[in-house]
């Protein structure tokens, strides 16, 4: 048995508690999980039966990575959504995703973001560690995805000493959040500048810049909201 396979199907009896999460409510998904490295691969077949075939079987969707990474994933020693998260579309990272049925392309990308939260979670019961060894780096800080479904998406972040969130004053057409845990700095939202405290909640409007420029480590929750 390739070894993607054996990970795969270990997996998917892992996620049976959250597969009605990731299943789809149209007709069938075939995603296949390939490792650049060695060439194994096997799909994932999610719709009425859920079950995994060895190969790549008419995938809608391919997910690529190396053999190493995708140990790594099963173990817990690394994050699939951080090391698949990127601040820009050309960035290349760990694990990378393609999509081959066109016309089905929100539909295979909820699905993906679906696998990366619970599928690539190791365990029974998905729990994250949140700390930097697991983070990955995108829009100048290390974030970890939490959640990123159904126009909602969240991040553990930590902004090091001397980082800049944020550093492109990006804007974004959505409403957002900053949630203050840990650390000191300053906040920029729109043209206001104003200190930074731990257990405070900072609202973003649509269409503003947006950026934590940390005096010392700050730990924070990103959330956003309408972001179709």
């Amino acid at each position: 048995m390739n070894k993607c396979l054996q990970i795969m199907k270990k997996m998917m009896k892992d996620a049976s508690l959250y597969m009605d999460l990731i299943e789809t409510e149209n007709s069938e998904i075939r995603v296949c999980v390939e490792l650049s490295d060695t060439g194994e691969s096997a799909t994932l077949v999610l719709g009425e039966e859920n079950k995994v075939l060895e190969g790549s079987v008419k995938p809608d969707g391919k997910i690529v990575m190396k053999r190493r990474v995708l140990e790594s994933i099963a173990q817990g020693k690394a994050d699939a959504f951080a090391l698949a998260g990127r601040g820009r579309a050309d960035e290349v990272r760990p694990i990378e995703f393609e999509i081959y049925t066109k016309e089905r392309s929100k539909e295979i990308w909820e699905t993906g973001k679906a696998l990366l939260t619970y599928f690539f979670t190791p365990g029974k019961i998905k729990v994250k560690n949140l700390n930097l060894e697991l983070a990955g780096y995108a829009h100048g800080a290390h974030p970890i995805p939490l959640v990123y479904w159904n126009g909602i998406r969240y991040s553990w972040i930590l902004v090091k000493r001397g980082e800049i969130l944020n550093k492109k004053k990006e804007k974004d057409p959505w409403p957002q959040s900053f949630i203050i845990l840990e650390g000191k700095g300053k906040a920029i939202v729109g043209e206001e500048t104003f200190e930074i405290k731990p257990e405070t909640v900072i609202y973003i409007p649509r269409n503003s810049i947006h950026q934590i420029i940390a005096e010392e480590d700050v730990k924070m929750i990103w959330l956003a909201w309408q972001a179709w």
